[in-house]
């Protein structure tokens, strides 16, 4: 695809064309809470008195996004939110009131239910005070007035789906972050994208199905992440819920989705440029021959590095496959494209073959792992990969394949990433699976499957995973040149797979990330990795 990034702050464009996207140049999260840098902003509603907080940028005028506290009020993990927004990402960050001026720290448990419920069951009276903190950023100077977000936390994120389902027009993109669902009351149709990012050990897997439901009705555009075993309030520094992989993440992820809703990042489709790769023949342990493609990435020392290992979907490894391990070197990683079928079933395969082939593969699921195995050990051979840092990914057929090797319980890959994967018949996964998953799914993609019965599989085998789907998006989103493709779904899901590298391949044995990506790095990363493969049109 191809990546325009718009810096409003200059009113000029730039244009990049990759295969990859940053990461939000700016989306890290800090390792300590912020100090905050506010100032209090006193406003009107329904004929009460209400005091918000505000954090500006460097530069204005520019995009807003609105904090909708949670249920303790707006206090100082706002006012630490509104201000890594503007340092940060460059926007206006305003920390809006919902209860009153007078009632910014709420705490006792009890006032708490009072007044969250006071709002949770007045509708009307939640979506007034949200529009009163929007009616006040569009008009202030240092707003650009038609690019405007909302976000939330706990309580905050219920208000941003009860905002959602309202029909209300005037934010451009919702986040949701741990809010609580609930039975939401389904209103006109939902203009703004929404973002909800769950804990998997916070809102069930059916409540996710039916908030799913409830937003299709709406013909909502929307993105929902969950993260196994987190827990309500994930991202409140001072809880003992706080979990720093699902902050980071959820920050990072909820990052680029507003410089894309907001209009920063836009894309146009494009095949990528030619793939370059080296063709190597190997042999199987039951004789196989097989044939896969190997992209090294321009190294300039001689360290070790990490690899990932492609497989393919069900018309077997060809251009499609080349082309993405070309882009996995392009951003630094040994890559090889991997065989399964054989080195005589690569091209233009007749749906027969495909459908038979696949059904082998699947109904024999011994030979599958053992025709990945093959793959993973060429890699794991060779003098430049670190044997500690291997990842493997799978589109469609291979995105099953994937997760059913993280399921034989195998230790050599740290990751597992399935591009809409079939899931609907796996197998009984091991007692502990190694492997961290993450599934990126359409949202009408039915090879899906059950996402209650999904999470309960990976639980199961006490899996580390993280789930995201997409609205209105089918399967096969990622394959260029399919009916299905999916231009946003595969840049966001692309971004999400190189990030939760970025994590996995930089921890220590206790799970500590020990080298950490800063704003230039992660930014001249990414800009060196498109140059190298002849992506950069113009900067």
């Amino acid at each position: 695809f191809q990546l325009q990034f718009i810096n409003w702050k200059t009113k000029k464009a730039r244009k990049m064309k990759a295969l990859v996207l940053f990461t939000a140049i700016f989306s890290f999260v800090a390792s300590d809470p912020i100090e905050p840098n506010v100032a209090p902003f006193d406003y009107m509603n329904e004929g009460d008195k209400l005091q918000g907080f505000l954090s500006v940028p460097d530069v204005t005028p520019a995009p807003v996004v609105i904090i909708l506290p949670d249920w303790d009020g707006v206090n100082l993990y706002e006012k630490q939110r509104a201000t890594m927004i503007a340092k940060e990402l460059g926007y206006v960050a305003f920390a809006a009131d919902i209860y009153g001026a007078d009632l910014h720290e709420v705490v006792e448990f009890s006032e708490r239910i009072e007044l969250s419920t006071k709002y949770r069951s007045n509708n009307a009276l939640y979506i007034s005070r949200i529009k009163a903190a929007i009616d006040l950023m569009k008009s202030s100077d240092l707003v650009i007035s038609d690019k405007i977000a909302v976000i939330g936390y706990c309580f905050g994120g219920t208000g941003v789906i009860t905002y959602a389902l309202s029909g209300e027009s005037d934010a451009a993109a919702l986040v949701s972050l741990h809010g609580g669902l609930t039975d939401f009351v389904v209103g006109p149709e939902v203009k703004p994208k929404l973002l909800v990012l769950s804990g998997g050990a916070d809102d069930t897997a059916t409540d996710i199905m039916k908030l799913e439901d409830t937003l299709n009705v709406a013909n909502a555009t929307w993105e929902i992440t969950r993260y196994s075993g987190i827990k309500h309030g994930f991202t409140a520094f001072e809880s003992g819920a706080y979990n720093k992989w699902a902050d980071e993440r959820s920050w990072k992820s909820m990052s680029f989705f507003l410089q894309e809703a907001l209009g920063d990042v836009a894309f146009a489709g494009k095949i990528p440029a030619a793939e370059s790769v080296e063709t190597i023949d190997y042999t199987d342990v039951d004789g196989a021959l097989l044939r896969g493609y190997l992209s090294i990435p321009e190294m300039g020392s001689s360290a070790k590095v990490p690899a990932v290992i492609i497989f393919p979907d069900w018309d077997g490894v060809n251009q499609y496959e080349k082309l993405r391990a070309t882009s996995l070197s392009g951003v630094g990683y040994v890559a090889f494209a991997a065989d399964i079928y054989g080195k005589d079933l690569q091209e233009d395969l007749p749906f027969d073959t495909r459908r038979e082939q696949a059904t082998l593969y699947r109904s024999n699921q011994a030979l599958y792992v053992q025709r990945m195995q093959t793959a993973i050990d060429l890699v794991k051979a060779r003098d430049d990969v670190d044997i500690n840092k291997i990842a493997i990914i799978g589109y469609c057929f291979g995105g099953t394949g994937v997760v059913t090797y993280a399921f034989s319980g195998a230790e050599d890959a740290k990751i597992a990433v399935a591009f809409h994967g079939g899931l609907t018949s796996l197998p009984s996964p091991s007692p502990e699976i190694k492997s961290h998953i993450l599934i990126l799914s359409g949202g009408d993609d039915d090879a899906h499957g059950n996402q209650t019965e999904l999470e309960m599989h990976f639980n199961e085998g006490n899996a580390d995973w993280e789930i995201t789907r997409y609205a209105d998006v089918v399967h096969g989103f990622t394959s260029w040149t399919s009916g299905g493709y999916n231009l946003l779904a595969d840049a966001r899901s692309w971004e999400s797979m190189l990030t939760e590298f970025e994590r996995i391949f930089n921890m220590d044995g206790s799970g500590t990330v020990v080298d950490v990506a800063t704003e230039a790095g992660i930014f001249n990363t990414l800009l060196a990795a498109a140059a190298g493969a002849g992506l950069v049109d113009t900067l």
